[in-house]
């Protein structure tokens, strides 16, 4: 067992960006599935097939949507944290797709700070907050978990 623990920080609610309706919007993927009888966790870049963190090459808002019937974004924590106190990058925490049974929600978009003259390929580690249904919709039980991909902002030189 370990004793080690961290501090999640949460994405600052005030944060706006004055972002348009059709701002770049970077669309991330969460997938629980069964690969070769085996389960199996998978998230991408919509579009991306091999970008495995989340890309920021301007202000944009990142829509993360979580795939599977077991699969929803936590009750107990923020759906996204950081390891790292970034609210001057990222803010504006909205959710989506509520499931009213289940009383939790598939879908998140938050905003993101382009990190203007920032090292290629800077890493901003962050935390997708998840709760795995287990049982039945008529008689849920939870697990939460932490999914761990990166940002990164600005990314490396090509993408």
């Amino acid at each position: 067992m370990s004793t080690l623990n961290y501090t999640q920080y949460g994405l600052s609610p005030d944060f706006d960006l004055g972002l348009a309706d059709d701002a770049t919007i970077v669309p991330f993927r969460v997938t629980l599935e069964v690969v070769d009888e085996a389960i199996s966790l998978h998230y991408e870049v919509v579009g991306k097939e091999k970008l495995h963190y989340i890309p920021i090459t301007c202000d944009s808002k990142v829509e993360i949507e979580l795939v599977g019937d077991q699969l929803f974004f936590s009750k107990a924590w923020d759906a996204i944290t950081t390891k790292e106190a970034l609210s001057s990058y990222y803010g504006g925490l909205e959710y989506d797709k509520y499931d009213k049974q289940l009383d939790r929600y598939k879908v998140v978009r938050f905003q993101a700070r382009f990190n203007r003259g920032g090292k290629l390929g800077t890493r901003h580690p962050f935390n997708i907050n998840v709760d795995l249904l287990q049982g039945t919709r008529c008689d849920p039980r939870w697990v939460g978990l932490t999914i761990d991909p990166d940002i990164k902002n600005p990314p490396p030189g090509r993408f």
